[in-house]
């Protein structure tokens, strides 16, 4: 009998150690993110601290929806044609229908969705590569129309001085967005925790779920019940939503919007290099992916090396997917876990 209690002893001895390193682990990493996030809001000379952050909180949040739609085991190449036309949407919303900002914004992000169920039913029978370049041609016809259709959209010319974001009223309490960097800053941050959060609740509901038995074998799960061709509508149409909510909001970031500008190969491309660099499939993935690759870019590797700086960055992001082939969030897994 004694040695049961003396081996029983020893083993709740080892699981106290674990769970006491799992939690040292939480408290630190808990502790790096405040001071990741808040850091920007008190260094010396935080202006460009709280510029690149909150851009990078941003991209993080159009990588987030970009990878709400990869669960459904689809490769887009084609989201920035949701993203411009949030855009321009919500521009000539608030210039010739003199909308409010924020509902022009919303609505612009529905023009978007509207262009993603167009999506859905034109490409269902696509898969894998078809549906990639299929995605990246259908970038161009909004490109090409917003391009010609000069009476309305200004043509390749663009459309300039489009006000910074107002100030935001809940309830009682009013946000002044676009008054300064700390409170663009606050805002892309709460736009990025409430797009993370939702990806969070969706990977853990039944269309997570189902989205994972289509990623896994479609046929399988389509034998078993799950609608295939209605999941993966129903999570394009979210992420072309949010998509063109992003495009809405950029568009009163930088004040001017132009077709190549919003309806370009680069920015269709970046949610996804964000995404394989931090984890596809995972919610951390996009995050760190986008905190961690746009600052080492514009407060390292541009100052440093403003020749060289984009080999650097392409090395570093080959090098991470050579070690990491499941993203820097796969690091994460191997953490301690409670017994």
């Amino acid at each position: 009998m004694w040695p049961l209690v003396y081996d029983a002893y020893y083993c709740l001895k080892a699981d106290q150690k674990v769970m006491s390193r799992h939690i040292v682990v939480k408290i630190l990493i808990s502790a790096a993110v405040m001071l990741f996030f808040g850091g920007p809001l008190f260094l010396p000379g935080a202006d460009l601290y709280l510029l690149v952050f909150g851009l990078a909180c941003f991209y993080a949040t159009l990588a987030l929806a970009w990878n709400i739609f990869a669960l459904s085991g689809l490769l887009s190449l084609g989201h920035a044609a949701f993203f411009g036309l949030g855009a321009y949407g919500a521009v000539l919303l608030e210039n010739w229908g003199h909308w409010p900002t924020y509902p022009a914004i919303m609505a612009g992000g529905a023009l978007g969705m509207v262009y993603g169920c167009l999506w859905s039913l034109a490409f269902q029978r696509l898969r894998g590569a078809y549906f990639a370049l299929a995605s990246l041609a259908a970038m161009e016809i909004p490109r090409v129309v917003i391009d010609n259709w000069e009476t309305l959209t200004s043509g390749s010319l663009g459309i300039v001085g489009i006000s910074r974001l107002p100030s935001l009223s809940i309830g009682s309490l009013v946000i002044p967005v676009g008054d300064n960097l700390q409170s663009q800053y606050c805002f892309l941050f709460f736009l990025m925790a409430a797009v993370g959060l939702l990806h969070w609740r969706a990977m853990r509901s039944k269309w997570g779920w189902g989205l994972r038995a289509i990623r896994g074998d479609e046929e399988a799960a389509e034998v078993l019940g799950v609608n295939v061709f209605g999941y993966r509508c129903l999570t394009l149409c979210l992420s072309s939503y949010i998509t063109g909510v992003c495009g809405g909001v950029y568009a009163h970031l930088v004040g001017l919007i132009e077709p190549a500008m919003v309806f370009n190969l680069q920015l269709a491309a970046f949610p996804l290099v964000l995404s394989l660099f931090g984890g596809r499939y995972a919610v951390l993935g996009p995050i760190i992916g986008a905190l961690t690759l746009y600052p080492l870019d514009q407060l390292v590797l541009q100052p440093w090396l403003p020749q060289g700086h984009a080999a650097i960055y392409g090395l570093v992001i080959i090098l991470t997917i050579f070690f990491f082939p499941r993203g820097l969030a796969s690091w994460f897994s191997r953490l301690p876990k409670n017994s």
